[in-house]
């Protein structure tokens, strides 16, 4: 019973601290707020010079085809200061069958943070070239 009261108490001392906008959001869709209802969104290369709509707390991973035999690797180019969105995480992960020691996926996970528009850059180059052979532009619209 004194770990419920705890509980209670430190739940309560943590909302107060929490702007009335966010209480407000979260009071009137508990689920969409916690993003429990939304799906990830999914795309690849298609994404190119296109617009994706994210809901706040929403995920979006895009996956790239990546030859880790060739030295170059896809990378997100900085995005500005406040972003929108929060990269939340970047991997390589190793095709099946025939190919799996040459082809990979780059595999880029960002989620919605703010509403407004981001722009994001992703390119496949080594590390010390300056251009990049592919490049892939879009952007993401947080509502």
């Amino acid at each position: 019973m004194l770990g419920g009261r705890l509980i209670a108490a430190l739940a309560a001392a943590a909302l107060a601290g929490c702007s009335s906008t966010a209480w407000n959001d979260m009071r009137e869709n508990p689920r969409e707020y916690f993003n429990l209802v939304s799906p990830t969104l999914q795309t690849d290369a298609r994404v190119d010079g296109q617009q994706v709509t994210l809901r706040r707390g929403q995920a979006l991973v895009v996956r790239l085809e990546e030859d880790v035999t060739s030295g170059q690797r896809w990378q997100m180019i900085a995005l500005p200061q406040g972003p929108l969105i929060a990269p939340v995480q970047h991997d390589v992960v190793a095709a099946s069958g025939d190919d799996a020691n040459r082809v990979g996926q780059a595999v880029f996970r960002m989620r919605g943070v703010a509403s407004g528009t981001q722009p994001v850059v992703l390119e496949y180059r080594r590390p010390d070239e300056a251009v990049a052979s592919k490049t892939v532009r879009f952007d993401i619209v947080v509502r």
